[in-house]
């Protein structure tokens, strides 16, 4: 004989769904959760729809008194793009003369440095020292800062910018999202100290590099440049274990043509940065490197103002490499519009 099962009534199966809603609530609020008690954006998984994009780097980045920056033209050809777009660091503004390190354009110009980590007396959160192998940028006994030579010679200097005075801080074109990560004489060592709570304070989707001229500089191993590339990427992922990362290939200057040993540690920098983005790239975390040289036909003298540092050309053709690369890599925007707008390559 078959006893007939008795239904659970309303009553029961409301208690049942309220249990069951309960422990999913509670699961995902300790799933989402920070250690201050507010939700933690990590927990949202990977950025379907990427806008805050964070510009890394030093002065080829940041840029000085006077000019455009190749930020401003990577801002205004992706802001129409890209809904909400929004450059994010912990900087707004380009180089002022008390921040400016010249780079030295032949083997037997001295080599400048920064004391310690630029970001500091600028706002910034890092740290670091001068490199141990670096030699004093001034004799015995002289006191810092610039010497007489070098005030008369940054009077004479022309400033990148035409309209742009010496003592003034200000970008030719202000028409853009100016938030950076770049600092005048930064290395990829300094850089490596400071970028984990930068990027957790900031929270960019994007982390665009241009880094390591500076150290190399100096005589560095290939080893050491590849522990510092390392230790940035992956310093930059824990505060943000979701983060897409762009790191670009140094590009050439004109200290390359007369000092060998330079041009060297600039060829097997470029090389480790194809290796270990390959290397760290994950599903999560995608890493991509970017050769703008390579892609733009880089000119030393055409693309430059004083051997390093891009002029209006110049600018166009980094931020012509970043866009095709974040559209190419992270579907963000469009290719730059081609042909591009620059001088035409020196004999």
């Amino acid at each position: 004989m078959t006893i007939p099962q008795r239904r659970p009534g309303p009553l029961v199966l409301a208690c049942v769904l309220a249990l069951v809603l309960l422990a999913a609530g509670t699961l995902y609020w300790t799933a989402t959760r920070d250690d201050s008690g507010g939700p933690a954006r990590e927990a949202e998984g990977p950025v379907d729809d990427p806008r805050r994009i964070m510009l890394a780097g030093d002065s080829m980045t940041q840029g000085a008194n006077g000019d455009r920056t190749w930020r401003y033209h990577l801002w205004n050809h992706l802001s129409p793009q890209v809904e909400g777009l929004d450059f994010v660091g912990p900087y707004t503004d380009p180089a002022t003369r008390d921040m400016i390190l010249p780079v030295p354009t032949t083997e037997d110009e001295a080599v400048q440095t920064p004391e310690g980590d630029p970001a500091e007396g600028h706002g910034g959160d890092g740290g670091g020292d001068t490199p141990s192998d670096a030699p004093a940028d001034r004799a015995s006994g002289e006191p810092s800062g610039f010497s007489p030579e070098e005030l008369e010679e940054l009077e004479e200097m022309v400033w990148p910018g035409a309209d742009g005075a010496p003592d003034t801080v200000e970008y030719r074109d202000p028409d853009f999202d100016q938030n950076h990560n770049a600092l005048w004489g930064r290395t990829l060592r300094d850089a490596a100290a400071s970028i984990q709570e930068e990027v957790r304070v900031h929270q960019p989707d994007v982390l665009c590099v241009m880094l390591g001229v500076n150290d190399l500089l100096w005589p560095v191993t290939a080893e050491e440049m590849e522990y510092r590339l390392r230790d940035y990427v992956e310093s930059a992922r824990a505060g943000n274990p979701n983060l897409r990362i762009v790191v670009a290939e140094v590009l050439p200057i004109a200290l390359a043509e007369s000092d060998e040993g330079f041009a060297l540690r600039v060829y097997a920098y470029n090389e480790l940065v194809r290796e270990v983005a390959a290397d760290l790239s994950t599903d999560a975390s995608p890493v991509i490197s970017l050769d703008v040289a390579g892609r733009e036909g880089w000119d030393v003298p055409a693309d430059t103002y004083d051997g390093t540092h891009p002029n209006a050309s110049g600018e166009t053709k980094i931020a012509a490499a970043f866009a095709d690369a974040l559209a190419q890599g992270y579907g963000i925007g469009f290719g730059f519009p081609r042909p591009l707008a620059v001088r035409p390559r020196s004999e």
